[in-house]
């Protein structure tokens, strides 16, 4: 399922960096609104961090020492073009090695929703793991519980799996994360997702 994931970003990887470079103002708009969450500064880790921008690329320009951790080779070749500050791993996020507290803030966006469910636990607790005490996480995740879904997307066969909010919740809960902000999120397509920040 990871392969599809790869390869299908792989292959559209020009297109879609494209895509998200139009929504700059609006995710920056966005993080801003929410900054009161967020340190002020510190080291980032952006898992499925796709070309860089806009949200890499964003805690860069706001002075945080950025890492970002993509699947897919080519985004990670765009990401180090336009984010040069930054330190990019191509690499299954799933499979990363961080050592314990490592991190001031960790975000993740549109990247754990591909994500087979039996290992998304197992990476939520390694994202508090490498928190440091108090860090923060902001995170999308999936707002209907779907194990496996394969369908074409974007001219590429793409992978999905997620719980819905309340699993995540309760997934969280247990691991020990403070919820401190939840919403769910509508696209005009129809997608929905479920955006949290969450205290160590």
């Amino acid at each position: 399922m990871k392969e599809i994931v790869a390869k299908g970003y792989d292959k559209i990887a020009v297109e879609y960096n494209a895509n998200r470079l139009t929504r700059n103002k609006v995710v920056s708009e966005f993080f801003d609104s929410l900054s009161h969450f967020f340190p002020r500064t510190g080291t980032l880790l952006d898992l499925g961090c796709g070309g860089g921008e806009p949200v890499t690329g964003y805690f860069a320009r706001k002075g945080f020492q950025v890492t970002g951790v993509d699947i897919s080779e080519q985004m990670i070749e765009i990401a180090r073009r336009q984010v040069p500050q930054g330190i990019f791993i191509q690499g299954d996020m799933t499979e990363c090695q961080f050592n314990e507290a490592s991190f001031d803030l960790i975000v993740s966006t549109f990247a754990i929703i591909h994500i087979p469910q039996p290992e998304q636990e197992l990476l939520l607790r390694n994202i508090w793991k490498w928190l440091r005490f108090s860090g923060i996480a902001y995170l999308t995740l999936g707002a209907i519980n779907e194990q496996s879904l394969i369908r074409e997307w974007k001219g590429v066969t793409m992978y999905w799996s997620h719980f819905g909010p309340e699993e995540y919740r309760l997934i969280l809960r247990n691991i020990g994360f403070e919820l401190l902000w939840d919403e769910l999120e509508d696209f005009p397509n129809g997608e929905r997702f479920y955006n949290v920040i969450l205290r160590k």
